[in-house]
């Protein structure tokens, strides 16, 4: 019994935690992403009760904190086709990844616009 439970153990380590922490991360990053487009729309699509320092319109930082949500997407979805690229994976795996993750994040928007509660 102590035998399969080392062997898992070292398959877990080798394989499986390294792997899981990628993943984790990057959606952790892609939900804080989809959390400021949404913020930046849900700005530049109403009047919010708080002002921005009396000067600034709301469409123009809504749009502004879109951008950076829309940088801040990119920037991870470039940082993870990268690490994909280093494993030597089939071409196919990473174009079907590229889609999950453009169809997962537009999805994401859509679902914290929705929860707003409008």
């Amino acid at each position: 019994m102590q035998d399969i439970r080392s062997k898992w153990q070292t398959f877990y380590i080798e394989h499986i935690e390294q792997l899981s922490k990628e993943m984790f991360s990057h959606i952790e990053k892609m939900i804080v992403a989809t959390l400021i487009i949404s913020a930046g729309a849900h700005v530049s699509s109403t009047d919010p009760a708080i002002l921005l320092f009396g000067y600034l319109r709301h469409s123009l930082v809504g749009r502004g904190v879109e951008l950076f949500g829309i940088i801040l997407l990119v920037l991870n979805f470039m940082d993870g086709l990268y690490k994909l690229s280093k494993l030597r994976w089939h071409v196919a795996y990473q174009i079907l990844m590229t889609i999950c993750y453009v169809a997962l994040s537009v999805r994401l928007v859509q679902l914290i616009l929705a929860f707003r509660g409008e």
